[in-house]
């Protein structure tokens, strides 16, 4: 019986299971559990075209927002194929909200949600009916630490369980990547605990090109909660709804940069509030929702409803928010049938640079994308070609305990990215920060023998140094990568 392995368990990894056949023995690598994953904390929706007419603008709209880096025949199937993939979504069980959302930088409300947790829902109803899937083997609280690469080919991976710090080589005929984005490098994010970029580090250690990873979108509405690290994301359909952005003087400040005011795209709503906070030296702007009909609010955003109620902002109509790391536009260089340069391995989803995205990720094409890129993967004959097989291999155990001088790398590395390769960035800073990542890696060989969280840790660096070389390599602001100096 054929093997594959999946690393992730946001809906990239749970869709390809789904689809694929269940003549394939599939192994799902997972941490906690899909509520970790950036998927099920998606708030806004699906970016579908319903008609042709749309489709030609939905292209349009993402190729602006990808400010010339996208790829223009990746994205013209992407999207032509949107509908199918909402009708296949609906005939599993789902049900979207009757109308469709407005989000930043789409020309007209095409995005299909429900209520303002959609990732939730659609995480809890596709993982109920993969677990009933007799093909697939659920390894949870377990990592991948590195690729199995023999005479250029992928072979398998090298996993380990951080509750107990067994490890062990397991063997496939192919290798599915779907491990999620890399805001958790940063200080101030919106991503769930497993979106640490250490799916990407590992590529990049086994040789394979990461592309655009400069570009890292920073949603422009967290909710700011002072000495609180809950992340409340404030879904951009809020602001399609009526919602604005205004400055401590109550000055709708985004109107004078964009002529979409609040609805710009998010890399220049992201610019625009983090000026205006630099300007004012406040640490969030105001989102100003008195024009939201009150009944509509609590109808359409309930979770959103019960957040602001709970944080005490409802009677003040006005919440505050910051940008926060939103989402990867980059990753693991892939084809248009998710192939890396290396046979036998594959990347889905937020890891992966498909060429939809570009230097900006117009909003809720993500979701999209990885339905498509899933689908298209898990019926393609070459997940079905016969690599290497199956097999186990233990190996010597990892101290799953984490040194102090572990932690302050964990730590450190968070506010470096956050301050050296934020919203803006100056050569200078970058630089400097290139230097320390070199440094951090270089602390950590004295552990990464005997620690798991050195491994981890290794892989995560190597993001942020693609990151960091990928920002240093260019010299003019573009999209997501934004210089002041």
């Amino acid at each position: 019986m054929k093997r594959v392995v999946c690393i992730g368990g946001g809906l990239a990894a749970i869709y390809f299971s789904l689809v694929l056949s269940e003549e394939i023995e599939l192994y799902l690598i997972l941490g906690e559990g899909p509520e970790d994953s950036n998927s099920y904390l998606a708030k806004g929706g699906i970016a579908v075209s319903l008609d042709i007419a749309d489709q030609s603008a939905h292209i349009k709209d993402t190729l602006i927002a990808g400010a010339g880096l996208c790829d223009p025949q990746i994205v013209k199937e992407v999207i032509e194929n949107s509908s199918t993939i909402l009708q296949d979504l609906k005939a599993r069980g789902l049900y979207f909200d009757s109308n469709p959302s407005k989000e930043g930088g789409h020309s007209i409300a095409r995005i299909q949600h429900i209520s303002d947790q959609t990732g939730k829902f659609l995480v809890e109803k596709l993982w109920a009916d993969l677990k009933k899937r007799k093909n697939t083997h659920f390894l949870f609280h377990t990592v991948a630490t590195q690729f199995i690469i023999e005479k250029g080919i992928c072979k398998g991976l090298t996993i380990a369980n951080f509750l107990e710090g067994t490890c062990k080589n397991i063997f496939a005929d192919n290798v599915v990547l779907a491990s999620g984005g890399c805001g958790n490098l940063y200080a101030q994010h919106t991503n769930g605990i497993g979106a640490n970029g250490e799916g990407a580090g590992m590529a990049m250690r086994a040789g394979l090109l990461l592309q655009d990873m400069a570009f890292i979108q920073f949603h422009p509405t967290k909710m700011y909660l002072e000495g609180k690290l809950e992340n409340i994301l404030v879904t951009e359909a809020f602001r399609g709804a009526g919602a604005v952005l205004r400055d401590k003087d109550n000055n709708e400040f985004m109107k004078a940069l964009h002529p979409l005011g609040s609805l710009a795209p998010r890399d220049i709503v992201s610019l625009g509030m983090f000026l205006k906070m630099e300007e004012t030296q406040e640490k969030h702007v105001w989102l100003d929702f008195s024009q939201v009909d009150t009944q509509h609010f609590m109808r359409s955003f309930p979770y959103l409803f019960d957040a602001v109620k709970r944080a005490g902002f409802l009677s003040q109509e006005k919440i505050p928010v910051t940008p926060a790391a939103h989402y990867q536009c980059g990753g693991v260089a892939v084809d248009s049938n998710s192939a890396t340069l290396i046979p036998g391995l594959f990347a889905l989803g937020e890891v992966a640079r498909t060429g939809l995205h570009g230097a900006n990720r117009l909003a809720s094409n993500s979701l999209l994308e990885l339905f498509h890129f899933a689908a298209k993967l898990a019926n393609s004959e070459i997940i079905h070609a016969n690599r290497y097989g199956a097999g186990e291999d233990d190996l010597k155990p990892l101290s799953i305990e984490t040194p102090a001088a572990l932690q302050s790398i964990e730590s450190s590395l968070k506010e470096l990215m956050w301050h050296s390769f934020g919203i803006c960035r100056s050569r200078a800073n970058m630089e400097t920060a290139k230097d320390q990542l070199q440094k951090q890696m270089h602390l950590l060989e004295a552990y990464e023998a005997q620690y798991l969280i050195a491994k981890r840790l290794r892989n995560r660096i190597e993001t942020a140094t693609a990151i960091a070389n990928s920002a240093l390599a260019r010299k003019e602001s573009l999209g997501c990568h934004q210089l002041i100096n």
